[in-house]
């Protein structure tokens, strides 16, 4: 003892818990900071990609830290990068879901994913279950073995023509191909000639839609009900997607969210994360399932639910498979859309037509010098939002049809 008082050393501080993301084709929307900031979290992106697509072009924030691995690596890369912290596993990536529900499970990790995650991931088990609990879905057709011939006869039989063909396991609106003739049909078929995987369902004429909801032990909550410019199909060839909210208070909103309710009712609800279901409004006026994801969706609809519900759907489906507290969605008064608009060949971005409502408008690279590809690209994608439902809609239609991009 030397009578003088000395002060204890600090206690170190406790290492930072790893949040792992797992990507593989479905490139990252969204600030990772804003899910696991980086004063409480050390955040990693595990892929199995070979490019560099873990972010999406216009995503906001720092990119955060990538290491890519086989995916029959990636149980060792995550204890390699955990070392003895605490590590959570999550994504957003339809090609990662049941990777992801494997890792939680291989690392006793909360089971936060459905319990079936194959039933919202291939396309002839999700209609499959939709149908026997009363969901209207499109007739359908796993595509028969053997010859192209026998297939072409068993589909006409079934489904008649025009038909959409689409492999049972992608997002994305990969590999779908519209058949509307004979010889299409019977030309596609004998493309795909002994090829697994596919399927064939009946064409929908009517109007697209999305319902999103948050899906917690079993129970959904609404966040957002949106339209759809058209088919997500065909920008290459110069077609331009978007899509609008829906009021929350109006009758489709209010069908859509029912619909919602039956759908995680049919495929499942254990877990916690986003739910996505795409559906068409027929001529009959009923409301046919296309398309269910148990993720947050695509394009920019994330952001439009943040500025129509106060969440941000791709930071709430992350959030929610680490157990992190999400907010409640809630109206904000706000409706918003977006558009994505092709760049052609021989074309690059010429301006921001006027609108009259508030904007947030991103070019790509492919559009700020003249586009060399051989097809359409991605040009431009443009967030539009007001408190005043027809200047969004006067938005909407401009940005639809105005010229973005010329020689």
């Amino acid at each position: 003892m030397t009578g003088i008082d000395s002060p204890l050393p600090a206690a170190p501080a406790p290492a930072r818990p790893l949040a792992v993301i797992l990507h593989s084709r479905q490139p990252l929307t969204t600030d990772v900071a804003t899910v696991f900031p980086a004063d409480e979290w050390d955040t990693m992106v595990l892929t199995d990609a070979d490019d560099d697509a873990v972010l999406r072009e216009d995503a906001p924030g720092r990119a955060p830290r990538v290491r890519r691995a086989p995916r029959t690596e990636w149980a060792e890369a995550i204890r390699d990068g955990a070392g003895t912290r605490p590590v959570e596993i999550v994504t957003n990536d339809e090609y990662c879901l049941i990777s992801c529900a494997e890792l939680r499970r291989e690392f006793g990790l909360a089971a936060r994913h459905p319990a079936r995650p194959e039933h919202y991931i291939d396309k002839v088990l999700m209609k499959a279950r939709l149908h026997e609990a009363g969901v209207r879905v499109p007739g359908f057709l796993p595509l028969p073995d053997g010859e192209p011939g026998a297939a072409y006869e068993a589909i006409v039989a079934r489904l008649g023509l025009p038909v959409v063909a689409k492999p049972r396991r992608e997002a994305n609106s990969r590999g779908v191909s519209i058949l509307r003739t004979e010889a299409e049909l019977r030309g596609w078929l004998a493309q795909h000639q002994g090829e697994p995987g596919w399927q064939v369902e009946e064409y929908l004429d009517g109007t697209f839609h999305h319902v999103n909801s948050v899906v917690t032990g079993g129970t959904t909550t609404p966040v957002q009900t949106g339209s759809y410019l058209g088919p997500l199909l065909d920008l290459p060839s110069g077609r331009r997607l978007g899509g609008w909210t829906v009021p929350h208070d109006s009758t489709l909103a209010r069908r859509a969210q029912d619909l919602n309710d039956a759908v995680v009712a049919a495929l499942g609800g254990e877990g916690a994360f986003v739910v996505h279901t795409e559906f068409a409004v027929d001529a009959k006026d009923e409301l046919v399932v296309v398309e269910v994801a148990a993720r947050a969706p695509g394009a920019l609809v994330s952001e439009l639910a943040r500025l129509h519900a106060g969440v941000n759907l791709e930071e709430v489906n992350l959030a929610l498979q680490a157990g992190l507290p999400v907010p409640e969605p809630e109206p904000t008064g706000v409706q918003a859309a977006w558009v994505w608009v092709p760049v052609m060949p021989g074309e690059r971005y010429l301006g921001t037509p006027p609108m009259r409502g508030e904007r947030l408008v991103h070019v790509r690279k492919a559009a700020q010098e003249i586009h060399t590809g051989t097809s359409g690209a991605l040009g431009v994608s443009a967030l539009l939002w007001s408190t005043d439902p027809a200047a969004l809609a006067a938005d909407v239609d401009v940005a639809a049809t105005a010229a973005w991009c010329g020689a």
